[in-house]
């Protein structure tokens, strides 16, 4: 053999060798690590597939919580959302539907209230402020318990979680139905858990904070890029603490990182899904957990808007400029205040009705009687008037005028309008039933008035607001054409059709002078019935 064969015989057995070599090699490890890599691909895409799942399943669960209604004591139907007065479940004893506010539309409201409260160091107003502060620790207590039943956490609330229409709420069932209904062939649920809570970081809500003039206590990192206010933040009015839910226009999904779990402190809107699903592909056993979080929704607030009407029988009295003049403590000297409760239906379209003598807890003149009215009648508007809105109606100044009424009135951007119509066109007085009322003898430094006050939003609930559960007075004619045409005894019946009108009565205050025909009578009624 020559030298030449040989070199290359040994050449072939070289590269014969190497690709041996690298046959070996390739399958001792590229082959495995690609099969390892499908492997991680597969679980990855199955990761993301029960990811994706348990997000939708989270979203669903919040819409559930959104639908959840309680019946409080104090402010009547509450839930995380407002919704109009159309449920089948939530009717006063007059038969109609009553609307559900969301909790922080109460909250915001109470709130902006306190300022107010504050801005006219009003004490009557601030201390009916820390009344209803006091009076939402139970609302939301009361919530928060619902929510943690209906998650399916231990809970003291035994009352089965409902909607507005009376049906039965189950966010678990809900969330479990959706997942087995949704998952691949090839996986399998195992576990699920609901649970409640709220977010360290906060995080959107959709009610507006107040104008900066107000000087309202609002830190800037309280507040999100938009005028809102910011949720699961302290933010006090005086000694007064007010906090709301994370709650959006929408149902979304929230970070899970930022989830702590229900305290004391916070209303628990965030719900957290932990869900764990079983692979049965044989050749990727194992299990995947998934977590998702997610805040409820909201509707925007639809409750009948209440008006408030101001009668001068004669004429504002001298020194009675503005609004500003009623709710200053020297404008009156008082002589007697009288207030009652109204029994029995409406007084006095209702046989059965009468005024009952009451006793006050906190009114005892007629410039606190002017804040204390004054302040349920901006309760009754929730956050539909502006803050400053209502800070100019204050100083708005009265027109020159002979038997005027002053029918004041929410609107949609804010304001409060303020029109005129002639009091001799204007009905009767009306006390809705267990609402109240109260009249005022006194004097200012010019004339001796006598002053009746109406209030039919006093009491809210269905437990203590009576027929109409604190509801303005339904079909009452204040508009300028039905007040030419409409008779007195036509009201009754129109007072319980709220789905049928926008708005209604809310505050009745008249203001006779001595001279008038009906203050004279008035005074020569016994005590108890005077009005």
């Amino acid at each position: 053999m020559s030298a030449y064969t040989a070199v290359n015989a040994r050449r072939r057995n070289n590269r014969g060798g190497m690709l041996v070599l690298v046959f070996v090699l390739v399958c001792t490890f590229v082959v495995p690590l690609g099969m390892m890599g499908t492997k991680i691909s597969l679980f990855a895409m199955h990761r993301q597939q029960a990811q994706t799942l348990v997000d939708a399943a989270s979203l669903i669960a919040a819409n559930d919580l959104s639908k959840i209604t309680i019946n409080d004591p104090h402010f009547g139907y509450v839930s995380l959302s407002n919704y109009p007065a159309i449920g089948k479940a939530t009717r006063a004893p007059d038969g109609e539907p009553l609307p559900v506010v969301g909790i922080n539309t109460l909250i915001g409201t109470v709130r902006q209230n306190a300022l107010i409260a504050r801005e006219l160091d009003n004490e009557n107003m601030s201390l009916l402020a820390e009344q209803d502060r006091l009076a939402l620790d139970d609302t939301i207590k009361q919530l928060n318990e619902a929510l943690s039943y209906a998650l399916g956490e231990p809970s003291k609330c035994k009352k089965t979680p409902k909607d507005i229409n009376g049906q039965v709420v189950d966010p678990v069932s809900d969330v479990t139905n959706f997942l087995s209904a949704n998952l691949p062939a090839n996986m399998e649920l195992e576990s699920v858990q609901l649970s409640a809570g709220w977010l360290t970081n906060g995080g959107p809500t959709t009610i507006p904070c107040p104008p900066p003039k107000l000087s309202a206590p609002v830190h800037k990192n309280d507040k999100t890029e938009r005028p809102m206010y910011r949720a699961f933040s302290d933010l006090p009015v005086g000694k007064l603490s007010f906090c709301f839910a994370g709650i959006g226009p929408r149902s979304s999904l929230v970070n899970p990182s930022e989830f702590c779990n229900a305290d004391e402190e916070h209303i628990c809107s965030i719900v957290r899904v932990e869900c764990t699903f079983v692979l049965k592909d044989s050749s990727l056993p194992g299990k995947v957990t998934s977590v998702a979080c997610s805040q409820p929704f909201t509707l925007p607030d639809a409750t009948t808007n209440g008006v408030m009407t101001l009668r001068f029988l004669g004429g504002p009295p001298a020194g009675l400029q503005s609004w500003r003049d009623l709710l200053r403590k020297n404008t009156f000297q008082d002589h007697q205040l009288v207030s009652y409760d109204a029994v029995g239906g409406d007084f006095p379209l209702h046989a059965s009705a009468k005024l009952r003598l009451s006793y006050p807890q906190l009114a005892s003149s007629t410039a606190q009687q002017f804040a204390e009215h004054l302040y349920f009648w901006l309760r009754s508007g929730h956050l539909r008037p502006r803050a400053d809105a209502i800070l100019a109606m204050l100083n708005e100044p009265f027109q020159t005028g002979d038997n005027q009424v002053y029918v004041y009135q929410f609107e949609a951007n804010g304001e409060i309008s303020r029109r005129i119509v002639p009091a001799n066109i204007f009905p009767a007085g009306v006390v809705a039933d267990n609402q109240f009322s109260s009249v005022a003898d006194t004097s200012t430094s010019f004339v001796n008035p006598v002053i009746i006050f109406r209030d039919n939003v006093m009491n809210l609930s269905t437990t203590e607001g009576g027929l109409h559960c604190g509801q303005p007075l339904a079909g009452f004619p204040l508009s300028q054409q039905e007040l030419l045409y409409c008779r007195f005894d036509e009201l009754a019946p129109r007072f319980s059709q709220r789905a049928t009108y926008s708005r209604g009565l809310a505050l009745d205050i008249e203001v006779s002078d001595t001279n008038t025909r009906e203050v004279t009578s008035m005074r020569s009624l016994p005590a108890g019935r005077k009005i």
